[in-house]
């Protein structure tokens, strides 16, 4: 299973603080959840200092594809539900899906 870009953006990382969505949580929020995530065995040993959106989308999605199970909070927001991906994107190609050598 792989989720669109559009899709990740959206996912909400749970805090004791509260939930931050995966495109705008910090680098450090984001490694946070990777640690709690239990994925850290799936990065490299020199680890991501800066984690670009094109990385998280990688990483989530190679741990779904590897059988992982990954905690995100609800999203109580309703707004996806009323607009199809067309709506939303043009119903042009991701940036990820123009270029199949790497994986999204």
């Amino acid at each position: 299973m792989a989720l669109k870009p559009w899709e990740i953006a959206e996912k909400l990382l749970p805090f004791a603080s509260g939930a931050v969505d995966v495109e705008h949580a910090s680098d450090a929020e984001f490694q946070a959840w990777i640690d709690a995530s239990g994925l850290g065995d799936m990065i490299d040993d020199a680890g991501i200092m800066a984690w670009s959106f094109d990385d998280r989308c990688r990483i989530i999605n190679h741990a779904l594809r590897a059988g992982r199970v990954l905690s995100f909070a609800e999203n109580n927001s309703n707004n996806s539900e009323n607009n199809s991906e067309s709506e939303l994107f043009g119903g042009g190609a991701s940036a990820c899906e123009a270029d199949a050598r790497e994986v999204c």
